[in-house]
């Protein structure tokens, strides 16, 4: 039997997470689970763990390591439930109509030995089944026994402190079916019958607040005082989701979308935020990078060509400079594009950022950008572009090669095969991965050769694979595993690479901090021009396009609660939005790392697609007050003055809604008048 490698799962996931991630769809509607205890007034003392087994620490508001939770009960490392600190005999009760499935009572009041007293539900909800588990319970304190049949809000159980426990209180856990039953966060998903709930100054809570009439800007920092940085900037009348109140309101915030600079703007004049020195001539050849339709930073390159600085031998003193002003503090990683006219060796990107200036050295290789070839051994498919990404098949490929050695002895690749190339000119990291179906009827394997042979064979495996590759010319080998042609099968194959810069792809010049509203740059240096790469073209260095895309630094920051009112949810009803998926099976949020971030746009879409500008991004496990939605599955969400618009449209099924009705129905046309804003 072939051996499977854990790249599988990676594989798979990737796959699962496109699916998952597909926009357009009504969002979800909350189970609506009821509070396991009545009324919900105690203290939640620890989180759920949201980046488990990694050392570090996230609860379900986006706190980690290092930032201020100013009182806030936070997680423990690999903590999977949520406790609450309540005194011992505190009656509990069932969160839905359900079974128990398991129960142990028999561990004494204040008994720390072992796992201590538990019981076990599952509940079935939207089509879902849940487990539920709570623990710490007091010494025959299940008041239901195993098997039988529990309503919501009945009490089932009494509290305590037995087990791995400190001090009395309820480890509330809950899992789903769908999620491969790995313990998950019901707070981080909204998943209650109440869409808000507060526990008092200092406690997490979740309440609706909006910013006093007549605020023009409102600071919106890191911490609970002005101390802290500025993170962005809010306005009056903008209502808010948050997660916790210390005399401070903590709201959950977007993110900046990407944005792109260009050194010409689509009539062909200079870009505003485009100067240089020296001599620099208008080309109508630009670089065709485009971003994907649904990527949450996706830029479009709309500039009427790029400008170029010609050459000889070196480079002389040319520059350009593209520059910036965030309007939000954090980390964003910046990218370079250039087009095939490009032929330049060592092109400095000068940066300047909040750690000071940083110079990245780049060969601007046009040529390189060629791709073409049809997979056979005598003209392999030419990789020139990063990220390369294409859908090819093994059937009635070439079926020259049985075998890999040396890393591949002994596997038997008999059917027909695909080869690449590429050319790097510096060490670094290329990951490539294959994707298919009818697996394992359907099935072929990665081989990456250091020569255009099957015994010169470096790495395999099968489905993905990451190698450290040196400066020269590489061969990638797509083989139908088997002992025969039954296995060969359509596939898609995505090759990445840690650095090489190819023209018509953006590149990446690393990842730096900044601050708001304060200016920055990327300076395009034609001095430290060592020749051309392809010497039988002129040497030209261009000034093309860079990209601005901001990290994950803030899921949420503080609000002055002198300029924001709660707001009454008993006598104004408020819709609310959970961003609710992540890129695991199931969206069971156990890993920050694996979450995702979704756009959010100008105006809604048409049923599942849209192509309006992006005016923001969010993240997995914020929420947002939602005022307007179609009937199709967008709906509109306030966001902050560091967004690119103060609303904006999100839509999919990543989304869970509360009280859907509290937001306004709207038809095309009042959208349309909406969109013109």
């Amino acid at each position: 039997m072939k051996q499977m490698t854990c790249a599988l799962s990676t594989a798979a996931l990737s796959l699962l997470s496109g699916i998952a991630f597909a926009q357009g769809g009504l969002a979800k509607t909350s189970p609506g689970f009821s509070f396991p205890f009545d009324p919900a007034v105690y203290r939640m003392t620890a989180a759920f763990d949201l980046d488990r087994d990694t050392g570090t620490l996230a609860d379900w508001t986006g706190w980690v390591s290092g930032d201020p939770t100013a009182g806030n009960g936070h997680a423990y490392d690999n903590h999977s439930g949520t406790d609450n600190g309540m005194g011992t005999g505190t009656s509990l009760r069932a969160i839905a109509d359900g079974t128990v499935t398991s129960l142990y009572e028999d561990y004494p009041t204040d008994d720390h030995s072992g796992g201590g007293n538990y019981m076990f539900f599952s509940h079935a909800a939207e089509g879902e089944t849940y487990r539920v588990n709570f623990w710490h319970l007091d010494y025959q304190g299940a008041l239901k026994s195993a098997g039988q049949s529990v309503t919501r809000g009945e009490v089932v159980a009494l509290s305590d402190n037995t087990g791995n426990s400190t001090g009395p209180h309820l480890h509330f856990g809950i899992s789903r079916s769908s999620a491969n039953d790995q313990y998950t966060c019901a707070y981080y998903h909204g998943w209650w019958e109440a869409d808000e709930f507060y526990y008092g100054n200092t406690r997490p809570c979740l309440a609706f607040v909006e910013v006093n009439t007549g605020v023009t800007a409102l600071n919106c920092r890191a911490g609970t005082s002005t101390a802290y940085d500025i993170v962005t900037q809010v306005t009056g009348n903008h209502l808010f989701v948050s997660p916790q109140e210390n005399s401070w309101w903590r709201v959950f915030l977007p993110m900046p979308p990407a944005t792109v600079h260009e050194s010409r703007t689509s009539t062909g004049s200079a870009a505003p935020d485009y100067s240089e020195s020296g001599t620099w001539v208008d080309s109508a050849a630009k670089s065709t990078v485009a971003d994907a339709a649904d990527d949450a930073n996706r830029v479009v390159l709309t500039g009427g060509g790029a400008r170029y600085s010609e050459f000889t031998g070196t480079g002389g003193a040319d520059s350009a400079t593209f520059s910036f002003t965030p309007t939000q503090r954090g980390s964003a990683e910046l990218f370079a594009t250039y087009p095939t006219d490009a032929n330049a060796t060592g092109v400095t990107y000068r940066i300047t950022h909040l750690g000071g200036t940083t110079d990245v050295v780049l060969d601007q290789n046009g040529s390189a950008g060629v791709s073409g070839g049809t997979g056979t051994h005598a003209d392999p498919y030419l990789i020139g572009t990063q990220k390369y990404v294409a859908t090819h098949t093994t059937v009635g490929g070439d079926d020259t090669w049985d075998s890999y050695s040396p890393t591949g002895s002994g596997v038997p690749e008999n059917g027909p095969e695909r080869l690449y190339r590429f050319t790097v000119s510096q060490p670094q990291n290329v990951t490539i991965t294959v994707d298919h179906t009818g697996y394992p009827s359907r099935d072929v394997d990665i081989h990456l050769l250091s020569a255009l042979a099957n015994t010169s064979c470096v790495a395999r495996n099968d489905w993905s694979l990451t190698h450290a590759v040196t400066p020269g010319t590489w061969w990638i080998a797509v083989d139908s595993y088997g002992t025969d042609n039954s296995a060969a099968s359509p596939y898609t194959i995505t090759v990445e690479f840690e650095k090489e810069s190819f023209p018509n792809s953006w590149v990446s010049l690393g990842e730096y901090s900044f601050d708001r509203a304060v200016p920055y740059s990327v300076q395009i240096l034609e001095s430290s021009v060592t020749g051309r790469p392809n010497t039988s073209l002129p040497g030209r260095v261009y000034a093309d396009a860079i990209k601005v895309q901001p990290k994950l630094t803030y899921r949420s920051g503080w609000l002055s609660n002198s300029f924001v009112t709660r707001v009454s949810t008993a006598s104004t009803p408020v819709c609310s939005i959970v961003v609710e998926a992540d890129s695991l099976e199931g969206d069971d949020s156990r890993d920050i790392d694996d979450y995702a971030e979704f756009p959010v746009y100008a105006a809604p879409g048409l049923g599942a697609s849209n192509a309006s500008p992006i005016v923001a991004k969010v993240v997995t496990g914020q929420r947002f007050v939602c005022t307007e939605r179609t009937a199709d599955g967008w709906y509109k969400i306030h966001l902050t003055t560091g967004q690119a618009a103060e609303e904006g449209w999100i839509g999919g099924q990543p989304l869970y809604i509360f009280n859907e009705s509290a937001a306004t129905l709207v038809t095309p046309s009042e959208v349309e008048a909406w969109s013109a804003y």
